[in-house]
């Protein structure tokens, strides 16, 4: 789908807005984006969020823009100077959760209110739950402590507030249901204090089904605490009432009892849970957006900004967890219409497309990430790093059975509420063989989620897609053949995905308990392979990636082009993204990581000589080593220098994985000890003057030789195949940054303003000195930022060549290691050029003798952007030739 607003995109650029970095800070780059060739601003979510947020994806009102990032005016002001230079505005946003916190207003209404709040069927909570102590209520599983203990201990206190009346936990808040009114009224002795409170609390229950606006409830509720306080000696006669409730342990107890909600130890949260979470995030509660009413209110102010002209896109957040993906977006375009640009967060396995129904304009693009960074791996050195890995573990496992061991790791620790849920409501089902009990239908449904090979299927009224329902035949087939006693109970599943089965069960009900089923197995992948089986399988971690699959063998150039063909036909503005807020490296240290694979047999022989001198009885296990091995490729300092600065991210960056891989320590019961080991190990690596360091360097400095040119050939396949380039904040620079928050630090715009500055300047001066500046600040990465300057600007002057031209492989003479295609439309084209992994890249003997063999009307005068080099081709072109002043090619002709 493309509408007049879709073509001007040409080029996005990310911005994560927080506290640290606001509209004002925004403003003052709108110049520098414009120079680089920007045509849309790509903001990270701007709403009101957690107090300190530095994200932007734990909303807790869609009506709020975040104070903390700006005001509207602020927005409009900078809507105002992006049109002047027509840039756009692509907005992130996130309809599929809400942070579970006090400021949290709708929700906090839900706890306090109950059913009398209009929002009680906004969050996607069981009201209903089974479970005795959940039943009408909603679990609030963020205890430190079993409740019983916090109560004898006195750490959970009943207090007053403007606010209201509400229970007090460290800094956690939270309401005191209004039903609980009259337990509390009936405890108050006749004191002046208790009939003072008594009268306050039935002046709030009394308006508690009139007053249904949250804002005129708040209202009420201040307008009566100030009244209480005025009549009857300040705060005397509440904290009078608190304190007698508080020093009785049975009392309190009590009235926590009578709560819409029940406290609970967040140690519960993973055996018995009744509302959806974000994954296992029970801080994110999850919306029903499948209900229009939720919509409509949850989109206000979305709407009204794409109306008044301040966003011209939207970026949907985590879409896989809405219960009907299709239908969600059906409605959003019923909203905003047709001519808003219109993507998706989808991570798309490797031969897996995007539903067809969606009208959408594409992905965020990891799948592009995982096609250049499979590209870019020499398959050779792939091989020889993959056995090396399984000869140094000895007992690992292959990739895919890890993934369905970490997957069933994570139902089992970490989702049993979950996985219980789901068993009930397949359990109710009229089809269910009164011989399928609850444990073999609970088991079949957890095998079925663990060998689901996708995030998730979209089950809807009508028949499943070819492609969908072989995925469904594969996996019932590997489950039956891996689990045969549970036959029974895995054909009753199946036979719910048949269309034509006849069963007892209403097309309806069946449709709507296999959307619920798949709510969950996007996470249980997101938790069990990204943020699991990527911190434990260790074998080239340059592929343990968002979008990418560790066990996807690389891509060669016949390869790469069948999927760009595919690409160009049917997701040509699906972004281009190469790294993300998501993505669990820089894109450089990615390809640092790469190169490895030309230097596999020095590689291994290094870190047979390092686990010599540091694997004795200290270091951690053998895994963990050669984990941050590799890691310090990836992001050791460019210039070589160890700060204390990069010591300490290292450090937070192996805590975070050791915690995610779940094998020696976790995030709720930390190893200290081990923990500590490998700090220690960490440590002693970068000792200034260590044997590690010693050898360690001189091999990356070989590395690092290469590194410009691949960072360029990225950079130029991004932003030059199908797809709309996104370059992540600050990485038209080095990006050798790891997993969050560390790819979150401020970006030192200074620099790159400057290096701009100088790469325009000298332009006016001919492109012998632009370049020789370019190759002799390598260093600096400032090629990336020559190549994306250009690049876009090119995409920016030529954008229908780009949106709609045609793709055509391009192949030299003989076998070569290069990427060739022509980008056509209409009489225009541009011959895109790039070198492979080898080792002899940096010796021009690599081309003798090679050409690229070129159509028929692609012939005359053309031009190279990147050099400025004018050339006249006849059928064929010398790759000597080609990369005689730069590693990569842009050349402009017309036929």
């Amino acid at each position: 789908m493309m509408s007049s607003s879709e073509a001007i995109i040409t080029g996005t650029y990310r911005l994560q807005l927080h506290k640290g970095f606001t509209f004002r800070d925004l403003e003052g780059l709108i110049d520098y984006l414009h120079k680089l060739g920007v045509s849309t601003v790509y903001a990270s979510p701007i709403f009101q969020s957690y107090p300190g947020s530095m994200h932007g994806y734990d909303v807790t009102d869609p009506h709020v823009l975040n104070p903390e990032i700006g005001t509207r005016e602020e927005l409009v002001q900078i809507a105002g100077q992006l049109k002047e230079r027509s840039i756009n505005w692509l907005q992130d946003i996130v309809p599929n959760h809400m942070a579970f916190h006090a400021s949290n207003n709708r929700l906090m209404d839900v706890l306090e209110r109950g059913p009398a709040s209009l929002y009680y069927r906004y969050f996607d909570i069981d009201w209903a739950h089974p479970h005795p102590s959940l039943q009408g209520k909603l679990i609030v599983p963020f205890l430190g402590a079993p409740l019983g203990d916090l109560v004898r201990e006195q750490q959970i206190k009943l207090l007053f507030s403007e606010r209201g009346p509400g229970f007090a936990y460290g800094d956690q808040w939270f309401p005191l249901s209004v039903k609980a009114y009259t337990l509390l009224t009936d405890s108050l002795d006749d004191t002046t204090a208790g009939k003072a409170v008594v009268a306050y609390l039935q002046a709030l229950q009394n308006v508690t089904a009139s007053h249904k606006d949250i804002a005129d409830w708040q209202r009420y509720k201040e307008e009566r605490y100030e009244l209480l306080l005025r009549e009857n000696g300040w705060e005397t006669v509440p904290d009078a009432v608190s304190n007698l409730i508080n020093l009785q342990p049975s009392s309190l107890s009590a009235l926590l009892q009578e709560q819409y909600y029940q406290l609970a130890y967040f140690r519960e949260s993973s055996e018995r849970m009744n509302y959806r979470r974000f994954f296992t995030v029970s801080e994110l509660i999850c919306l029903r957006m499948e209900d229009g009413d939720v919509f409509n209110e949850y989109h206000r102010l979305i709407a009204d900004l794409y109306q008044h002209g301040l966003i011209q896109g939207l970026r949907i957040d985590h879409i896989d967890g809405l219960r009907d993906p299709a239908g969600y977006i059906q409605r959003l375009r019923s909203l905003i219409g047709n001519d808003c640009y219109l993507i998706a967060e989808k991570i798309l396995e490797v031969d897996e497309g995007l539903p067809e129904d969606w009208a959408l304009a594409g992905t965020s693009g990891y799948e592009f990430l995982s096609f250049t960074n499979r590209l870019l791996t020499d398959s050779a050195g792939w091989e020889v790093l993959n056995t090396y890995y399984a000869q140094l573990l000895a007992i690992v496992p292959a990739y895919t059975a890890m993934v369905h061991a970490k997957k069933r790791l994570i139902l089992e620790e970490y989702m049993q509420g979950e996985w219980d849920n789901l068993t009930e409501l397949f359990y109710g089902l009229p089809d269910r063989p009164a011989a399928v009990g609850r444990q073999a239908l609970r088991e079949a449904i957890g095998v079925f989620m663990v060998l689901l090979p996708v995030y998730r299927l979209y089950p809807s009224g009508a028949m499943l897609p070819d492609s969908e329902q072989r995925i469904i035949d594969e996996t019932f087939a590997a489950a039956f053949e891996v689990h045969p006693e549970l036959t029974e109970a895995l054909q009753f599943l199946q036979g719910l995905w048949n269309d034509k089965a006849g069963l007892a069960t209403a097309a309806s009900q069946r449709i709507a308990v296999l959307q619920r089923l798949m709510q969950f197995t996007g996470p249980l992948t997101a938790k069990g392979v990204e943020d699991t089986t990527f911190y434990v399988y260790n074998a080239f971690i340059s592929h343990n990636e968002v979008g990418d699959d560790p066990s996807a063998s690389p891509l060669t150039p016949e390869g790469f082009h069948a999927l760009m063909q595919e690409r160009r036909l049917k997701t040509p503005l699906s972004l281009n993204a190469t790294s993300t807020h998501d993505t669990k490296r820089g894109e450089d240290g990615r390809l640092r990581l790469n190169i490895l694979s030309l230097f596999a047999a020095e590689w291994q022989e290094l870190v047979e000589g390092w686990l010599a001198i540091y694997g004795g009885d200290d270091a951690p296990d053998l895994n963990e080593q050669y984990f941050i091995y590799q890691s310090l490729v990836a992001g050791f300092p460019i210039d070589g220098k160890v700060s204390d600065d990069y010591r300490q991210r290292l450090c937070d960056y192996m805590l975070k994985a050791l915690h995610e891989a779940k094998v020696r320590s976790n995030w709720i019961d930390p190893d200290a000890a081990y923990e500590k080991r490998c700090i220690d190990f960490i440590h002693g690596l970068l000792d200034e003057g260590s044997s590690f360091l010693q050898s360690f360097r001189p091999f990356l400095t070989r590395v690092d030789a290469y590194l410009p040119i691949y960072a360029v050939a990225q950079t130029l396949l991004k932003i030059t195949a199908p797809g709309i380039p996104d370059v992540y904040q600050g990485c038209e620079l080095w990006d050798l940054s790891y997993v969050d928050p560390d790819n979150r630090r401020p970006v030192d715009y200074g620099v790159r303003q400057a290096y701009l500055e100088r790469l325009v300047s000298l332009e006016q001066e001919g492109s012998g000195a632009l370049l020789q500046w370019v190759h002799e600040q390598s260093a600096t990465g400032v090629g990336k930022l020559f190549v994306t300057w250009k690049g876009l600007q090119l995409r920016r002057r030529m954008p229908e060549l780009f949106l709609k031209g045609d793709y055509i492989p391009v192949y030299p003479n003989r076998p070569a290691p290069v990427v060739a295609f022509l980008r056509r439309h209409e009489t225009s084209w541009v011959l895109v050029v790039v070198p492979m992994l080898h080792r002899d890249v940096l010796s021009r003997s690599l081309w003798k003798d090679v050409y690229l063999v070129l159509p028929d009307d692609v012939s005359g005068v053309c031009r190279d952007e990147l050099t400025g080099r004018a050339f006249t081709m006849h059928g064929k072109f010398s790759l000597a030739l080609l990369f005689e002043e730069f590693p990569a090619a842009m050349i402009i002709g017309a036929h």
